[in-house]
């Protein structure tokens, strides 16, 4: 499972990708942290195994916030992924995508 987080303003949209078939019972949890808030809140718990994308709204721009999304089985975790954002305001975020070129260098002799 990999779980991405990108930052808005007082959000952080998250999505998720998975590498393996889930029970069509299956589940989505997802939970937060922040030294702010000093628990953990869960966002949800009762997203389809389909869903692979949520937006947490309310949150405080410049903390730092750790999201956990599990996948659950009845109330048992069978995938588990991190991710760690920070809402803001003032940034436009523009994922960095790298692409490799070959440079083919001539010299004349």
């Amino acid at each position: 499972m990999d779980l991405t987080g990108t930052p808005g303003n007082s959000k952080i949209y998250l999505n998720w990708s998975v590498n393996t078939t889930l029970l069509p019972t299956s589940t989505w949890r997802i939970g937060y942290y922040s030294q702010t808030v000093a628990s953990t809140i869960v966002a949800t718990d009762s997203l389809t195994n389909t869903v692979r994308a949520y937006t947490l709204t309310g949150l405080t721009n410049y903390a730092w916030y750790t999201v956990t999304l599990n996948a659950m089985l009845d109330s048992t975790s069978i995938l588990t992924d991190t991710a760690r954002v920070m809402p803001t305001d003032r940034l436009v975020y523009l994922p960095l995508i790298l692409d490799q070129v070959e440079v083919l260098v001539l010299r004349e002799h």
